[in-house]
């Protein structure tokens, strides 16, 4: 999806100058349209789901003052990764076996040092597509899981994933979003499942991986597998949106395209950049509506 903002410019084309002109079939070319995305918006939403939306942004607001809380005002400041070839390896596709997975522990530990996680005794583990849920083949494939056994915190992936190193790193980082989380013991208070998950993505955002989490949220795939999350950080096949079996809209995570972009603005904010050079490497979608909602948004925190 790209980042335009309506079909307002073709007014001239549809005749708009001209008011109450009506083209065959009765369609108002001067009313409102329909199909004209809503301002800061990466999915295009009507007006009647401003309030919506709205609650979105509040509650996204409310979760990064808790991260503040939990993780510091300086770690939003600290610089935020992106998906060039000095940060991604190049080469998991050659390679196999052992030497395969100490490439993938090399990025954990990578993006363990974005997210200011421990992962020296992180055990990796690494599985071949649908090994975590042979009943299931063709359907939820789990891709990712974090959990904690004998006190060590133990993160899986899934090998398919190697070919796409940019959303490798938004799986790993999603995991240890649940390593600072749930691994250390933050998770206090009661939070719903959903509300966890959410959790974890801003986690990622406020740590410095989102531009990996996001552009995996708007990520358009013609894989015949897609994203989506399950509890205790499993991540599985099945898109989270409820798009159909054969939609090819795929995304990692709970947050919204349109959640993403407004965390990664309002963090833009926090770390006072009005023109962040990491939003470049963002799908054009989300790079627009985050630049829409820094030149809309009023000076200040979140």
């Amino acid at each position: 999806m790209s980042g335009f903002s309506g079909f307002s410019g073709f007014s001239g084309f549809f005749g708009g100058g001209q008011s109450g002109r009506r083209a065959p079939g009765g369609i108002d070319l001067d009313g409102v349209k329909p199909w004209t995305r809503a301002a800061g918006s990466v999915s295009g939403r009507e007006d009647g789901d401003e309030r919506a939306a709205a609650r979105d942004r509040s509650w996204v607001d409310k979760c990064l003052r808790w991260c503040a809380a939990e993780f510091g005002e300086q770690a939003v400041r600290r610089e935020f990764a992106v998906p060039t070839a000095g940060f991604l390896p190049t080469d998991l596709t050659v390679l196999t076996g052992r030497y395969q997975r100490a490439r993938i522990l090399e990025l954990v530990d990578r993006i363990g040092a974005v997210m200011g996680a421990d992962t020296r005794d992180v055990d990796l583990r690494v599985f071949a597509p649908g090994a975590l849920d042979p009943d299931h083949a063709g359907r939820s494939q789990t891709v990712g899981r974090y959990h904690r056994t004998d006190g060590r915190d133990v993160i899986e992936v899934d090998l398919e994933y190697v070919e796409r190193p940019a959303d490798l790193a938004g799986l790993i980082a999603h995991e240890l979003g649940h390593l600072r989380l749930t691994g250390e013991g933050r998770l206090r208070a009661p939070w719903s499942h959903s509300d966890k998950e959410k959790l974890t993505d801003l986690v990622t955002v406020y740590l410095g991986m989102g531009v990996f989490t996001a552009n995996a949220a708007h990520s358009y795939a013609t894989l015949r597998r897609g994203y989506t999350v399950l509890p205790m950080g499993d991540l599985t096949s099945r898109t989270l949106n409820g798009a159909s079996r054969n939609d090819t809209v795929h995304r990692l995570g709970y947050l919204t395209p349109d959640q993403f972009a407004h965390a990664l603005a309002r963090c833009a904010r926090l770390r006072g950049e009005p023109d962040p050079t990491w939003a470049r490497h963002l799908e054009p979608g989300i790079r627009a509506a985050v630049h829409r909602t820094l030149a809309e948004a009023p000076p200040g925190p979140a």
